[in-house]
C-alpha cells in the first residue's frame, strides 16, 4: 500500500506541477481571474488525486509488454476528454451523452474549474469535489487487488 500510495502522490505532485504551470500562465499572461481560489486549489488536487490513481490502475496491469497497457490507457482518457464537457457544454449535450459524462471524474473536475474560474457551473461544487474524490478511491482499489495478485504469483 506504501508503494501504491507513493506512485500516487509522484503522480499527483506532477499534475498539480503542470497545472501550476498553465494557472501562472493564464494568470500572468492572459490576465485570467480566479473567483474562488479556495475551490480552485481543492479541484486541482483531487483531479490530480483522482487522475494518478486512475493511471496506477493501469500502470498496476500485470503485463510484459507496455503496449498492453498504453493503449487501452490512451483510449479512454481520450473518450474522456471528448466526453467530459471540456469541448461540447454538458448543457448542450444530449441526454445520453449527459448520462455518459457523469461517468467521467474529467465531467467534475472542469466543472469545479467552471465555479472557481466563471463563476458557475452545473453541478454543486461540493458534489464536484466529493465525486472526484470518491473516484481516485475507487481507482485505488484495482490497483491494490491486482499488486496483491502480482505478490502472490511472484512478479
Amino acid at each position: 500500500m506504501t508503494l501504491l500510495l507513493g506512485k500516487t502522490a509522484v503522480g499527483a505532485f506532477f499534475a498539480v506541477a503542470v497545472s501550476g504551470v498553465s494557472l501562472l500562465a493564464g494568470l500572468l499572461v492572459f490576465g485570467a481571474d480566479i473567483l474562488q481560489p479556495g475551490l480552485l486549489a481543492a479541484g486541482i488536487f483531487l483531479a490530480a488525486f483522482s487522475f494518478s490513481t486512475l493511471g496506477l490502475a493501469f500502470g498496476s496491469m500485470p503485463t510484459t509488454n507496455p503496449g498492453d497497457v498504453q493503449m487501452p490507457s490512451t483510449l479512454l482518457r481520450w473518450g474522456l476528454l471528448f466526453i467530459s464537457g471540456v469541448f461540447i457544454p454538458l448543457s448542450e449535450m444530449s441526454s445520453i451523452a449527459r448520462a455518459i459524462a457523469y461517468l467521467s471524474p474529467l465531467t467534475y473536475a472542469q466543472d469545479v474549474m467552471n465555479h472557481a474560474v466563471l463563476g458557475g457551473g452545473l453541478l454543486n461544487p461540493w458534489l464536484d469535489l466529493s465525486m472526484l474524490a470518491l473516484s481516485g478511491l475507487l481507482f485505488l482499489f484495482p490497483s491494490v487487488k491486482m499488486h496483491q495478485r502480482a505478490r502472490v504469483l511472484g512478479r
